[in-house]
């Protein structure tokens, strides 16, 4: 998938791609919603290098995820969790309550003008938008949303006895 201002996909290496294109595009904030954070393949070494790149580019820059569900998280992605634990700074995650936990649309969004929208986390149909700034507000809005309704999430370091 070339990294045209909008594209659709419906295979899953196209949406690997797509997520590559968007990630490349931030430069200040990343906002992800997904069920359980699995199909984005985050804690894979050039994804999760990805994410300490753009992590470490400044104190300015932030990335915001809300689950539906932490186990894979918590329980599949060391380098995830190690970056929580590095960046807790600006690197936040947070779980949907109850009555949330039937959106099924997954989504992610860099610094309000790009993003990849799931349209159904059982199918890798959906869509890419590049500088698209109009069309992304709605979901950044939608987003921000979530964020509200959501409690804190995955802590960044883990006490144990």
């Amino acid at each position: 998938m070339p990294d045209n201002p909008l594209a659709t996909f419906d295979t899953r290496a196209a949406y690997q791609q797509a997520i590559d294109s968007v990630f490349s595009a931030a430069k200040k904030a990343l906002c992800i919603f997904d069920a359980d954070i699995k199909d984005l393949e985050l804690d894979r070494r050039a994804r999760a290098d990805a994410i300490a790149v753009f992590l470490s580019g400044g104190r300015d820059r932030s990335l915001r995820i809300v689950l539906h569900d932490l186990d894979h998280l918590t329980r599949y992605s060391p380098r995830l969790m190690a970056l929580l634990k590095r960046y807790s700074h600006s690197f936040s995650i947070r779980q949907t309550s109850e009555p949330l936990r039937n959106v099924a649309d997954a989504f992610i969004l860099a610094d309000g003008t790009s993003g990849v929208i799931r349209f159904h986390v059982d199918h890798f149909r959906g869509k890419m938008l590049l500088d698209h700034p109009v069309e992304i507000h709605e979901w950044q809005q939608r987003f921000e949303e979530l964020w509200r309704e959501s409690t804190p999430g995955a802590p960044a370091t883990h006490i144990g006895l």
